[in-house]
C-alpha cells in the first residue's frame, strides 16, 4: 500500500499521529510492569480502529510467521509482534515475536526488568507480502541517558483522517484516549498529541529543530516544556510559571484548559485537530512561550509539515504574551 497522508478541509495532516506522556520512571520493576501493561491495554483497545477487526488479545499470528519470511503473507492481513529491544538483563537478548497469549504473558514478565524499550506493533501486509501499512505502534520508552524518566508512547497512521466519514470517531478515539490517560497520573512531566514529532528519536519538533537532545530537556522537564503541539500536557511547575490554569484559560489560545491531579494542566488548542492552523499554532506558542527552551529554531530537512513558530521564545517573555 503506498502512503497516504490525512488530507480533509483544514490542514494537511502528517503521515503519523503520536501521543506521548512521559513520567518518573517507577522505583520497582512491579510498579514498572503495572504501568505499562495498563498503556498497552488501552492503546491497543482503543486506537487499533478498523485494525482491531482482525486483532483481540486471543488471536495467535505464530501460523503467519513462515509465509511472512517468505514474502508470501496475503495482502491486506494484520500483522502483530511484541519487542522488547533494549532489555538490561545481563544475559537476555533483544526480541521481536509475533503476537499469541503464550508470548504475551512472556512479554508482560520481562517488563519487570524495566527495559530501555518495549513495543507492540500492528501491521497490515501489503501488496509485496510484506508488513507495510497502516500500522499502530505502542511503546513503552526507558532512555538510557535519562533512566529517571518513562515515556509512554502511541504511533499510528492518519489515513483515517484523509476519509470525511471516518474522522470524527476517529478524533473520538484519540480524544478519550488521551484524556483518560492524563489524568490518571498525579506526577505528569510532560504529554503531548502531535503528528510533526521525530518517529525515530522521540523528540518533538521543536528539540529537533533547536538541536536539543531528550537528555538536554528530559532534565527540566519540572519547569520547562519539550515543545507545544495541538494538544500539549503541561507539569505542576510549568502550570506555575504561567500564573495558573486561569492565566491559561484567560489567554484566549485553547480551546480546552483542563486541571489535572497534582496540579498539572492538559491544554488542547482547538476543538479538531484539522483546525490546527498556523495562527492556531501561533497563539499556543504566544501563550507558552515563557516555558519554552529558549533559541530560535533551525527549519531542517524533513518531509514533515512543522508545526512550529521559528522565532526564540525569550523575546516573548513577560512582554504582552497574551
Amino acid at each position: 500500500m503506498a502512503r497516504q497522508d490525512g488530507t480533509h478541509d483544514g490542514i494537511e495532516l502528517n503521515s503519523t499521529l503520536r501521543a506521548e506522556i512521559d513520567l518518573p520512571c517507577p522505583g520497582d520493576g512491579s510498579a514498572y510492569r503495572e504501568l505499562a501493561e495498563a498503556w498497552f491495554t488501552a492503546a491497543l483497545s482503543e486506537l487499533t480502529g478498523p485494525l482491531q477487526a482482525e486483532f483481540t488479545p486471543d488471536t495467535d499470528f505464530s501460523g503467519r510467521a513462515v509465509a511472512l519470511s517468505r514474502g508470501e503473507a496475503a495482502p491486506g492481513e494484520l500483522w502483530a509482534t511484541l519487542g522488547v529491544l533494549e532489555p538490561v538483563k545481563r544475559r537476555q537478548r533483544p526480541y521481536e515475536v509475533p503476537w499469541s497469549p503464550k508470548n504475551w504473558n512472556t512479554f508482560l514478565r520481562d517488563l519487570e526488568s524495566m527495559p530501555g524499550q518495549a513495543t507492540i506493533v500492528l501491521r497490515v501486509i501489503g501488496s509485496d507480502g510484506h508488513p507495510d501499512w497502516p500500522w499502530l505502534d505502542v511503546s513503552v520508552v526507558r532512555d538510557r541517558d535519562t533512566p529517571e524518566v518513562i515515556s509512554l508512547v502511541a504511533s499510528r497512521t492518519t489515513e483515517e483522517f484523509a476519509d470525511p466519514g471516518a474522522r470524527n470517531e476517529a478524533q473520538a478515539r484519540w480524544i478519550d484516549f488521551f484524556r483518560t490517560q492524563v489524568q490518571r497520573h498525579e506526577d505528569i512531566l510532560y504529554g503531548s498529541i502531535a503528528d510533526d514529532a521525530e518517529f525515530v528519536t522521540g523528540r518533538t519538533s521543536l528539540e529537533t529543530d533547536l538541536g536539543l537532545l531528550l537528555e538536554d530537556t528530559f532534565p527540566h522537564l519540572g519547569t520547562v516544556l519539550r515543545g507545544y503541539a495541538w494538544w500539549t500536557v503541561c507539569s505542576p511547575g510549568v502550570v506555575a510559571a504561567l500564573d495558573g490554569v486561569g492565566a491559561l484559560r484567560d489567554s484566549g489560545a485553547f480551546h480546552e484548559v483542563e486541571p489535572l491531579p497534582g496540579g498539572g494542566a492538559s491544554v488542547r488548542s482547538t476543538e479538531n485537530i484539522w483546525d490546527y492552523s498556523e495562527e492556531r499554532v501561533r497563539a499556543v506558542f504566544r501563550a507558552l512561550a515563557p516555558v519554552l527552551p529558549q533559541g530560535e529554531p533551525s527549519k531542517g530537512i524533513s518531509s514533515d509539515t512543522r508545526r512550529l513558530v521559528y522565532e526564540n521564545a525569550a523575546d516573548y517573555r513577560g512582554v504582552g504574551r497574551y
